[in-house]
Parts: structure tokens; C-alpha cells; sequence
């Protein structure tokens, strides 16, 4: 796609700052250089703006005098005419201030003049400047402005009126995308839909999100319902919520397989939201992934411990009361939600898929030593064996047409990605197990993995269909990491990771993936927010804004779908 590139800069005697407001004269011509780039000037400059001038030392220095200029800001650039396309605004210069009043300095920041919801300015440079100093400053913003918006210059702490600003070696570059269309900012609620878009593509396009204030929010249900086929709860299907957080009080005899009785809680689980949300996905005709039976994470750790004690030095149980305990769980909850479905959905599906067992494989695993450690699950057992027993009782409780799969992340590392081919081998071992698929949590950032060659996560993806089984895109989103975010970068990112979706999808021929679950529905709720690897780095890795307009991604993941047959 053609870019234009746009600099203003005082050394080419170009100049657009601007009184915001007022009767401000806002003449702008433009002209091509041999080079082909765009100057931006304005001949006719409003009282209190001159530039050319010379001041300690230094030509070409634009001075600005507060009480001359009209309006609310001393300068401003604007850049309203690139409302709704994509660009990158640098700028650079030096500033000195000079105050008649009595403070000796002021908060200076230049920023744009575009709050979006649950966001803050725009902001180039932010800082305190002493007057009477020169201080160099410096910045970049990519974003999708709106309409009538400005470059601003502002001064907390000094009164305009008592103000001149000086700037030397002032440069304002913008560089745009000449056509972009359809990156309006477009609301979801009136953008195309995705699951339309794939519908014959993949069994399902998925999102995941939590219960309060998404999935219970009307607005919400409404773009679930246009866009997506099927919806995972990000936590409410976890123990801990399942168990909603309450000890156990007291016990109850259940047989396990192996003829004995063994105590189990009484009255638990509580379910938590478990028959609401199901009622909401009945009303929307959304299917749902069960997330998640066993994982080491979110599950009590009285779950593990002699008398169900809550004491941190309580002991842990032995292998035949964890395996009886590990049945009973998988059976109840199994057959709570399959009873609903009887009794409420006439005996259809609504939870499809379940994710059996969580991350289990060590990130570093290896040939002699591959099973993730800090887990309860392992300090039980100290083998595989949960994990066989996961897909044995889940084969044996869950309806014949559910899935079954084995979820994890870094599923592209070659080590792990082995061990899950390993363990895949391991559990189809034992007739009385079953495992549909492998699901690819797919975190992935904006720099890693590779998306197509060697070690890549197309390899993964291609390695696990050669076992015979399908893969599931479990948990996608990109993050930025300590990159500058890009918004047309992620696009071209999400663009080339469904191409690879699609070029190994599931057919009636072949193995492949079935589906694609985004994980999250605006950036104001990304977990990776909340990671200490990327602290003070904020992530834009999901397909919508804030304000649930639809990000370049969105179309990137929408035009992927045109690569069928190319």
C-alpha cells in the first residue's frame, strides 16, 4: 500500500503552528521537491507567530508570543485532514521558555488532541522545563486520529499571556497511508462479520472473555452474536471459580474405579455462574470450550492435601486418593453440564470442546525430563499418570461427540512441541482414552515465533497434524512486547497467522485446525498488561480499540480469508 510522507521543518523555511481557535489564519500550500516528498507551509502567519529568527546563536528560530495569540493553546499543527488513516507523527526540536510571571518553570508537553475512551492524550514529550534553558525534546505517535484534531503545544504552571516560546530546529514528519479504507474506526456492531467471513473455513471462530461486565453485557452479546461462533470464559469454568473459593466444610463417600470409597467434598461444587452463562450462550446459539479440568493453576490447594486441610503444612495425599478425587471432579462437573443440556438445550451441545489437561509439559523439556514440576499434579504423582487419567475419566463422562484436547502455550518450541507429540503417542496408548486435538494457546508476540519456515509455528502446527490429530488455536493475540506498537504491523501479522490457519485447516480429507479463539476482546483488558516481562510497556494485541471499533487487525484477519486458493 502507497505511503506519503509528509515533513515540515524550519530549515526548509516550512512552518504550519497554528492558534487553536479564534481567527486564525490557517493558509496551507504545498509543494514537491525533487525528492518527491511533501513541504508544508504557511506564507501568511497570524500576529504573535514569526519565524526566521536569530536567538543565541541560532537562525531560523520560531518565536511564539503568548499574549499575542489567540485561543487556548500557544501553538498547535494540525492534522485533522489525515482524520482516519493510519499514521506515524514525529516530531523533534529544541524549546526555551521565557515567563514574565514569578514561577521558574512549567510542565511542557506536546501531544495530540485526541482522547479516546478509557485512554489518555497522545503524547510526544512530557516534561519539566526550567525557563530561560534550552531543552531538547523529541517523539513519535502512531494512531488514528479524529476529525478537526491538532498537534498541541502545552504549558501547565505558566500563564499564557506571560509567555514567549522559542523553538529551533523544529521538524514535524508524517507519514501516512495515501487510501486506507475501511480503518474508519468502524464500531464492530457495524463492521463485517467475521464468523460469516469464515463460515466453511473453520468449525468455529472463537473469542474468549470473562462473565462480569462482558459476557452479561448486552452491547457485548450483541458483537459476540455478529461476529464469533463460539466463546470460551477466560476463567469462570476454572476450579477455583467453579468451587467459588469456599473450603470444604463437609464430606461425602463416592466409589471410585477401583472399588474403594473415598471422601469428596459435600455440596460442591456451587458452579459458580456456570448455568448462567450457559443460558446466554443458549440464547445467542453459541457453542462453548470447556476451559479448563486440570490445570496445576487456579485449582484449591486443600484440593491436594490430606483431610482437604487449607494448613500450608498439611500433607499431600497419596496416588490412589488424588486419582479417586481427580475422577469425582471431572465426573461432576462433566455431568452438570451435560444434565444441563438434557434438561434445558433438548440434549444438544453447547459445550463442545473441553480443554482436558493444561500445561502440563515443562518449557524446557527434554528427553529425560519434560513434565512441568511446580505442580501440585506432579508433586503428587511425580509422573504422567494425571494426565492419562484426565483423558481416560473425560472419555468416559463426556458425550462421544465433545472434544477432547490437550492445551498448552510455546507450543512452536521444538523441545515441547516434541514432548506434546510424545504425550499424545502416550495417551492413545490406553484404549480407554481419548484426545482429539492439541490446542496451540498461541500467545505469540510481534517478533516471535517465526510464523512460516524452520522451528516456526506453521512446522508445529504441520507436526502435530502428522500424528493424526487436529490443532485448535486456542488462546491467540500478539503482543508488542518492548516494541513501539505498529498498528498496520499487527495487521499485516494477524494477516499472515490466519493464512497459515487457513493453509492448514481441517478438511473431510485431512487433519488440521479446526478453529481460532481470540483471547479477549478490547486492549483495555489484555492480561499481558498485567505481565512483569513487558511492565511499563503498554500492549495492543487484540482486534479492537477500547471504544470497540475495529483496529487494522481486524481487516487484516478479515482479508486473510481472500487468500483461499492463492
Amino acid at each position: 500500500m502507497k505511503k506519503i510522507k509528509l515533513i515540515l521543518s524550519v530549515l526548509l523555511v516550512s512552518i504550519t503552528l497554528l492558534s487553536c481557535g479564534g481567527n486564525s489564519k490557517n493558509f496551507i500550500q504545498r509543494s514537491t521537491d525533487e525528492k518527491g516528498l511533501v513541504h508544508i507551509y504557511s506564507p501568511d502567519l497570524e500576529d504573535g507567530i514569526s519565524v526566521n529568527n536569530k536567538v543565541d546563536g541560532s537562525e531560523n528560530v520560531i518565536i511564539l508570543d503568548g499574549a499575542k495569540i489567540k485561543g487556548q493553546n500557544i501553538a498547535a499543527i494540525a492534522i485533522g485532514e489525515y482524520a482516519g488513516r493510519m499514521a506515524t507523527y514525529k516530531i523533534s526540536g529544541s524549546i526555551k521558555i521565557e515567563n514574565s510571571g514569578e514561577a521558574k518553570d512549567c510542565k511542557t508537553s506536546w501531544v495530540i488532541n485526541d482522547l479516546k475512551k478509557g485512554q489518555t492524550l497522545p503524547t510526544f514529550f512530557d516534561k519539566k522545563v526550567e525557563f530561560g534553558n534550552w531543552t531538547d525534546f523529541s517523539g513519535e505517535v502512531t494512531e488514528i486520529v479524529s476529525e478537526n484534531k491538532s498537534i498541541v503545544l502545552n504549558l501547565v504552571g505558566a500563564k499564557k499571556s506571560n509567555v514567549k516560546v522559542y523553538l529551533k530546529d523544529f521538524s514535524v514528519e508524517i507519514e501516512c497511508e495515501e487510501a486506507i479504507t475501511g480503518f474508519q474506526n468502524e464500531p464492530w456492531l457495524e463492521a463485517p462479520s467475521l464468523k460469516e467471513k469464515y463460515d466453511g473455513i473453520f468449525d468455529y471462530i472463537g473469542l474468549a472473555l470473562g462473565y462480569n461486565n462482558e459476557l452479561n453485557s448486552m452491547d457485548v452479546q450483541e458483537g459476540i452474536d455478529r461476529h464469533f461462533s463460539s466463546i470460551t470464559m477466560g476463567n469462570e469454568f476454572k476450579p477455583d471459580f467453579i468451587f467459588n473459593w469456599q473450603r470444604v466444610s463437609s464430606t461425602e463417600d463416592f466409589k471410585a474405579e477401583d472399588g474403594k470409597i473415598y471422601q469428596v467434598p459435600a455440596n460442591m461444587p456451587s458452579f459458580g455462574n456456570m448455568s448462567m452463562i450457559l443460558m446466554i450462550a443458549q440464547d445467542l446459539g453459541i457453542k462453548m470450550r470447556g476451559h479448563v479440568l486440570v490445570w496445576h493453576s487456579q485449582t484449591p490447594e486443600w484440593f491436594f492435601k490430606e483431610n482437604y486441610s487449607a494448613d500450608s503444612d498439611a500433607k499431600y495425599v497419596d496416588k490412589a486418593t488424588m486419582t479417586a478425587r481427580e475422577e469425582w471432579y471431572i465426573k461432576t462437573v462433566l455431568n452438570h453440564v451435560k444434565e444441563w443440556e438434557d434438561t434445558y438445550n433438548d440434549g444438544e451441545r453447547i459445550v463442545e470442546i473441553w480443554d482436558v489437561v493444561n500445561e502440563a509439559v515443562s518449557d524446557s523439556a527434554g528427553s529425560n525430563k519434560w513434565l512441568r514440576e511446580d505442580s501440585n499434579w506432579y508433586r503428587v504423582f511425580g509422573d504422567e499418570t494425571f494426565i492419562i487419567n484426565a483423558f481416560r475419566y473425560a472419555n468416559k463422562y463426556a458425550p462421544a461427540d465433545v472434544k477432547l484436547v490437550y492445551n498448552d502455550y510455546n507450543t512452536y518450541q521444538p523441545g515441547k512441541r516434541t514432548a506434546i507429540c510424545n504425550l499424545v503417542d502416550e495417551i492413545r496408548s490406553y484404549p480407554d482414552a481419548r484426545i482429539d486435538a492439541v490446542g496451540m494457546q498461541s500467545h505469540v508476540s510481534v517478533d516471535f515465533p517465526a510464523i512460516t519456515g524452520k522451528d516456526s509455528f506453521e512446522e508445529a502446527v504441520q507436526k502435530f497434524v502428522e500424528k493424526g490429530i487436529d490443532v485448535q488455536v486456542t488462546e491467540l493475540d500478539v503482543a508488542n512486547g518492548k516494541n513501539k506498537y505498529s498498528p498496520m504491523g499487527l495487521k499485516n501479522i494477524y494477516k499472515e497467522y490466519f493464512k497459515v490457519f487457513i493453509r492448514n485447516r481441517k478438511t473431510e480429507d485431512k487433519n488440521g485446525i479446526m478453529g481460532v479463539t481470540i483471547w479477549g476482546i478490547t486492549d483495555g483488558g489484555t492480561w499481558l498488561d498485567n505481565l512483569d516481562m513487558y511492565r511499563g510497556f503498554k500492549q495492543y494485541p487484540l482486534l479492537l480499540n477500547e471504544d470497540f471499533t475495529c483496529k487494522p487487525a481486524f481487516y487484516g484477519v478479515l482479508e486473510a480469508a481472500d487468500s483461499i486458493g492463492n
